[in-house]
């Protein structure tokens, strides 16, 4: 990023904020200080490429599971935020990942979201070929196009952070200076360790929908503790709603809801604390994980950032049962509280659309949305360090 370019970033937030209140203040009065969602954050072209570079350029992103990695050439592909990448199973049995762009051109070299490239990963644009470790293997008529010296060695994937934690999940990470997994995640750390997740398999399909919404808003969603007893009001009657315990530290939040006596998902397990046999959580891994762990099964739900107005939500259950009827059933009801999460974001969305709107205070239980919203504003005013992408790859 040259000088210009990133004096117009570090001026968007504050430009967009006096540009919109010299005019329009004033129409909504809001005594109370509020770190909810403004519309101006909503809809800025200039502000969602800062969150792709500031945000999701250091952060840990989940991408799939090991299920997809078992032999040699398989892959997964995904996004952390708008930068396509690529995780691959090497031969002696590791798995490495990249950018999923070959070095030519703008093209990738794979498109599947899983699959196997048997040897060799080949561009399909001019043909350039790379091998499972990212080398770039042939070049077609190399000296005729560049020479004998062309520094092949030099033109390679560009490779990325990997971590499989739990034996399970598949998380990846751009920035070299970013802390280890491990620590982004400590304040959950030892109670996922502890539901065994390695043990839980996928569930035969996954849900992959794109909706008309900003990714932030959705963040605020999942982190609002206080919305679940009316747009969810379905639940009320398995979970003890009012006493729901809220929680955030970090890069991660943690809102606690008690099951009703007659609800029980341990499936029979009893190596758990009892806050986890008897109740499950809504939680949140920053910038875009929505985990819902159980005692037999664990949710995950992923806010993909398209644009200001689009975001893809790809959501996946693992768990304990084979029992294809009870995975879909409970795939069903995870669509349908979706659903309902998406079909209240998108009205919010049409309303932020408004630069008149001013929106309220946060209560007790938005206090984790709180807390995120102010986690991504503070990423978005801190430049990448200057050496982000330098040093090994660990």
């Amino acid at each position: 990023m040259n000088a210009s370019e990133l004096a117009l970033h570090e001026g968007v937030v504050a430009e967009a904020r006096a540009a919109k209140g010299r005019e329009t203040d004033g129409l909504v009065e809001s005594p109370l200080e509020t770190d909810m969602l403004q519309p101006w954050e909503v809809w800025s072209q200039d502000l969602f490429d800062l969150e792709m570079v500031r945000v999701f350029g250091r952060s840990w992103v989940w991408l799939g599971d090991t299920e997809d990695l078992v032999k040699p050439g398989d892959f997964i592909t995904g996004k952390i935020g708008t930068q396509s990448v690529l995780i691959v199973k090497q031969r002696d049995g590791s798995v490495k990942g990249f950018l999923n762009n070959c070095r030519h051109r703008a093209s990738g070299v794979a498109f599947d979201p899983a699959g196997n490239c048997g040897k060799a990963f080949a561009c399909p644009y001019h043909a350039w070929t790379y091998g499972l470790d990212g080398k770039l293997l042939s070049i077609p008529d190399k000296e005729r196009m560049y020479g004998a010296d062309f520094p092949m060695q030099s033109y390679g994937l560009v490779p990325i952070r990997v971590h499989i934690a739990f034996d399970k999940l598949v998380f990846a990470c751009l920035s070299h200076k970013a802390p280890s997994f491990e620590e982004w995640i400590a304040p959950l750390l030892p109670r996922y360790e502890a539901y065994k997740i390695g043990n839980y398999h996928r569930y035969h399909r996954e849900l992959d929908e794109t909706f008309d919404m900003n990714w932030k808003v959705f963040v605020e969603n999942s982190n609002d503790d206080y919305h679940v007893r009316f747009v969810h009001r379905r639940l009320n009657k398995v979970r003890k709603q009012m006493d729901t315990i809220v929680r955030f530290e970090g890069r991660t939040t943690s809102g606690y809801k008690p099951h009703s006596e007659n609800f029980d998902l341990s499936l029979g397990r009893t190596d758990l604390d009892e806050d986890e046999l008897r109740g499950s959580y809504a939680e949140f891994i920053y910038p875009n994980l929505t985990p819902l762990p159980y005692a037999s099964q664990l949710i995950m739900v992923r806010a993909d950032p398209i644009a200001p107005d689009k975001t893809r939500l790809v959501s996946r259950i693992y768990g304990l049962t084979e029992d294809i009827e009870l995975q879909e059933r409970e795939l069903v009801n995870l669509e349908l509280t979706n659903k309902e999460d998406t079909d209240m974001v998108t009205v919010l969305m049409e309303n932020l659309r408004s630069p008149f709107y001013r929106v309220g205070p946060s209560s007790t239980w938005e206090g984790r949305a709180k807390h995120m919203m102010r986690q991504i504003r503070e990423d978005v005013a801190t430049p990448l360090a200057p050496d982000e992408f330098e040093g090994p790859i660990d």
